[in-house]
């Protein structure tokens, strides 16, 4: 039995928890929280065996072999560093750190002491990016002539919405372009097999003053007119970024927390010399293929139409869409596959498609690295 504990309770840590309760051979044993009522109350829902005082607390714990961070970007690195040194396998948060050098401090000392490293890049997890992915990086699709996409939010749209992700201590020197462009870049770069090498990026902050409540505000909550006081935001809610990818194809990212009415609404396009291929989050079982000469087509999600490597990734007959939740447990089931290997003393798995690993937090700081700077210095940055 792999017994695991989750640092963070707030929005995403259920989430983490919901999907760890349907793998086999995986107990989640506690939880901690900085809000303890809260860790509390999850422990009592999900039926957790405990409530750890804090972080260090679990690290201490020797019965405890993977540790999950879901914690502000702020306590990434110092959460992965002392869970590394302890000896436990980890499965972050994005992104990886709030610095490149941490990130790369990260997984240098993770691939040195053998420890299994995952990162929540679960929107590759969907069956039909999978497909998508494979038909692309074998050529399928032919050479990719650009991408695009966009990711917009609406959560932040009002004065009195307010998130940790808009501070800079907490945050690093990006909100929306590390939490949504961390996850939409993973997607292009896993899907087309390319690698971003140069980005121009323009941030805005298009509410600069907001109202910050005085108590805790979980990511999507709506927090409403409660106590609070007028603080000057210091983050963008608004970026949008040009690229280029390492076969020399151009790009461009819009993203935004401030679009009334667009609630996840993730999207991404790949146009290739002989097809192209689109995927968008509100229709996450279908796969769009456009043809210059015969008509399109959209793939529904299928374990028996897809290939068989991401077909084995779609678990109900077609006509049965999988979710957001299914992603998460995709994800998951591929990080606790090598965890197992690991603790049994053998090989991680191979697989056709890479699973994210700190290598691959690592490679998105890279990136998000080079777009700050490139909005500090208003012009095009490569991706070093």
């Amino acid at each position: 039995m792999v017994n695991v504990a989750v640092i963070g309770t707030g929005y995403i840590g259920p989430v983490h928890i919901e999907a760890l309760r349907r793998i086999s051979g995986v107990v989640v044993k506690g939880v901690t929280d900085a809000n303890a009522e809260l860790a509390r109350k999850t422990a009592e829902k999900y039926n957790i065996e405990k409530v750890y005082k804090d972080w260090r607390e679990i690290l201490d714990d020797p019965s405890i072999h993977v540790v999950h961070t879901c914690a502000p970007n702020s306590l990434h690195f110092p959460m992965n560093k002392a869970a590394i040194e302890r000896g436990k396998h980890i499965l972050s948060e994005k992104p990886l750190a709030m610095k490149l050098a941490e990130a790369r401090e990260l997984t240098e000392l993770a691939e040195k002491k053998g420890i299994v490293t995952g990162i929540n890049f679960c929107y590759r997890y969907y069956p039909v990016v999978l497909e998508m992915a494979l038909r692309v990086r074998r050529g399928d699709a032919g050479n990719v002539r650009l991408v695009t996409g966009t990711w917009f939010q609406d959560w932040l749209s009002s004065d009195t919405d307010y998130t940790w992700r808009l501070s800079r201590s907490e945050s690093g020197d990006s909100n929306i372009s590390a939490d949504l462009g961390s996850h939409w870049f993973d997607l292009i770069q896993f899907a087309s097999g390319l690698r971003v090498t140069e980005v121009m990026a323009d941030f805005a902050t298009l509410i600069p003053v907001r109202k910050k409540p005085a108590r805790q505000v979980l990511a999507f909550e709506k927090a409403g007119e409660v106590e609070s006081q007028e603080v000057k935001v210091e983050l963008e809610d608004y970026s949008a970024i040009l690229f280029r990818l390492s076969n020399g194809a151009p790009g461009s990212f819009t993203t935004s927390q401030v679009a009334i009415g667009r609630k996840s609404d993730t999207e991404f396009q790949v146009y290739g010399s002989k097809y192209s291929c689109a995927w968008n989050h509100k229709r996450s079982n279908e796969l769009w293929i456009g043809h210059r000469d015969t008509p399109n087509e959209t793939l529904i999600e299928s374990p028996v139409l897809q290939d068989p490597v991401s077909a084995a990734y779609a678990s109900l007959p077609t006509g049965h869409p999988l979710g957001y939740h299914d992603a998460m447990l995709n994800l998951m089931k591929d990080f606790y596959d090598a965890v197992k290997a690991a603790i049994d003393g053998g090989k991680e798995p191979e697989r056709e498609l890479p699973r994210p690993t700190f290598r691959t937090g690592y490679d998105e700081m890279r990136i998000l690295e080079a777009v700050v700077e490139s909005n500090r210095r208003r012009g095009w940055i490569k991706v070093v």
